[in-house]
């Protein structure tokens, strides 16, 4: 109500709940606003609300060496590959070298909980909870309220866009570029709570892309994703990684 571009003043909010510690029961505040005027399941925190942007400003903040711990290593990969995974433009062997890659980001990915931060973890206890509370009769609303973030949000952003998140110091060319997006739609789609269903394979303008994705068909999959969500989504108190490190808020 006070600014006219209300998105001008997440940023600023966030730092300063942040510096205060009163992210989470903020966070909590408004995702509960924004949840009263969500009318289906799967619709949950997907599109740019404050309470959305908070979270996302949040992740930037407090996730950034957590990214870089699981996503940096295999990003450099990527641009610079090694002798046994090397880029060529047959479309079976790019199709062979695009399952390593994903295979490698979403291996890190769901084994990385034990260094998400734990204010990023509280964030997702709220949010899971609240929107369990808010659509009680649907049992899988808790993993996407949550991995709307942590995939769509967070993962997926940093490996489409790796110099923003300063996984990469330039923008990388463009046969890597073409590649991180593919990387990035494979852990969108995987991260999605749920099974692989068509509507959601039939996205993909690249016809070999729907083909790749059915050998993703698999329950372990989805487990561990389940698992991975559970885990970053708890309260419970968890052992220090040393893969911290202090955030600084500041200016310039």
């Amino acid at each position: 109500e006070v600014c006219r571009d209300k998105y001008d003043a997440v940023l600023p909010l966030v730092r300063l709940l942040l510096h205060n510690h009163k992210l989470v029961p903020f966070v909590a505040a408004v995702a509960e606003l924004d949840l009263k005027d969500t009318q289906e399941a799967n619709t949950v925190f997907r599109g740019n609300s404050l309470a959305t942007r908070c979270v996302d400003e949040m992740m930037k903040i407090v996730g950034k060496h957590y990214l870089k711990v699981t996503l940096k290593p295999v990003i450099d990969e990527v641009g610079y590959p090694t002798e046994t995974v090397f880029r060529t433009l047959s479309p079976l062997g790019y199709r062979e070298n695009l399952r390593y890659y994903v295979d490698k980001v979403f291996r890190e990915i769901v084994r990385s909980s034990i260094s998400c931060p734990t204010l990023m973890c509280d964030v997702f206890y709220s949010l899971r909870h609240l929107a369990a509370k808010r659509f009680p009769n649907d049992p899988h609303v808790q993993y996407s309220a949550v991995s709307s973030f942590v995939f769509l949000r967070f993962f997926a952003v940093a490996v489409v866009s790796p110099h923003t998140f300063h996984l990469r110091p330039h923008h990388p060319d463009a046969q890597t570029s073409r590649t991180l997006t593919l990387i990035s739609k494979a852990i969108q789609t995987l991260g999605s709570w749920g099974s692989l269903t068509k509507s959601k394979l039939s996205s993909f303008k690249e016809t070999f892309m729907c083909e790749f994705f059915k050998t993703f068909q698999e329950e372990k999959f989805t487990e561990s994703v389940k698992k991975f969500l559970d885990d970053v989504s708890s309260t419970e108190s968890r052992e220090p990684s040393g893969l911290s490190e202090p955030v600084h808020l500041k200016e310039g």
